[in-house]
C-alpha cells in the first residue's frame, strides 16, 4: 500500500536530490523511500551489533559524514 505523506525538506537538501534524481532517472519517492530503508536497516544493524556487544564497522557519525559527501556530488 502506497501512501502520501507531505514532508519538509531543506532546501539545499531538496536540489541535491532532485539533482541525485535526474542522474539516476529514479523520482523523488524513490530517493526518499531508498534512503529510508537505508536508514532503518543501518539502525538495525547498530542496533543488533549492540546487543551482541559487537563494535560496528564504522561508527556512526563517520557514516553520516560519509553520506553527506556523497550527497554534493
Amino acid at each position: 500500500m502506497v501512501k502520501s505523506v507531505p514532508i519538509d525538506l531543506d532546501s539545499g537538501l531538496l536540489e541535491a536530490l532532485q539533482r541525485k534524481a535526474t542522474q539516476t532517472s529514479c523520482s523523488l519517492s524513490q530517493l526518499v523511500n531508498m534512503a529510508i530503508q537505508e536508514f532503518i536497516a543501518d539502525d538495525e544493524y547498530l542496533v543488533l551489533a549492540t546487543e551482541v556487544g559487537c563494535e560496528p564497522l564504522v561508527s556512526y557519525s563517520e557514516l553520516l559524514q560519509e553520506r553527506s559527501i556523497r550527497l554534493d556530488n
